[in-house]
């Protein structure tokens, strides 16, 4: 265990790292712009939300009673968080930062409806910051494994290069079994059974 947990230190530094750190950075800004756009155009944001809420109906995760499924949350997740990696195996085109763009303009947008209908932020965080902690450092990670897999790719279809892949993508495997998975079942659990409490405060 102690040597998978080097082997992943070490791509870090080398560069996983600066990907992850990218991928935070911009999910950070375009999350502001988004809500920027969203206090000047409020309507803006009350087609993104009903989307995305229509989406989340649809996904299974919302029980008959109203509650989430742990499963069906920790599932959906993987998929989404999957598909992010997996998207970087498509040379050249950068489809995590899709994603990346989708996630940020959703978090975003529901800041300022909230902000548009009075609500305060606090319980914004409320409602994300619980199993946040958890379900936005997987996010960013996943996203950052996809696009250092797509830049990867990219210099092994221009140089030819040896002997690149095959680290690389056990690198990115030690990083989903050993950092994505425990995040999402813990953010899966948080967002069931702790977001709900907390949100009750401001009720």
């Amino acid at each position: 265990m102690k040597k998978q947990f080097r082997a992943i230190v070490s791509f870090w530094r080398e560069q996983y790292g600066h990907y992850v750190f990218i991928t935070t950075i911009a999910f950070l800004a375009i999350s502001v712009m988004a809500y920027i756009a969203g206090r000047i155009f409020p309507d803006i944001p009350t087609r993104i939300i009903d989307w995305f809420n229509e989406s989340v109906e649809n996904s299974g995760i919302v029980q008959e009673d109203g509650s989430f499924s742990v499963l069906a949350l920790f599932l959906n997740n993987l998929q989404a968080m999957a598909l992010s990696v997996l998207y970087g195996f498509i040379p050249f085109l950068f489809l995590p930062a899709l994603s990346l763009g989708v996630n940020s303009i959703i978090l975003g947008a529901l800041a300022a409806l909230y902000s548009n209908n009075g609500f305060s932020l606090l319980m914004l965080l409320a409602g994300i910051l619980p199993h946040g902690i958890f379900e936005l450092p997987a996010l960013f990670l996943s996203l950052g494994a996809g696009l250092c897999l797509c830049k990867n790719i990219n210099a092994y279809i221009r140089k030819n290069e040896k002997g690149v892949m095959k680290p690389l993508l056990l690198n990115i495997l030690r990083v989903v079994c050993m950092l994505i998975l425990p995040l999402l079942a813990a953010a899966a659990v948080m967002e069931t059974y702790v977001t709900p409490l907390v949100m009750s405060l401001f009720l």
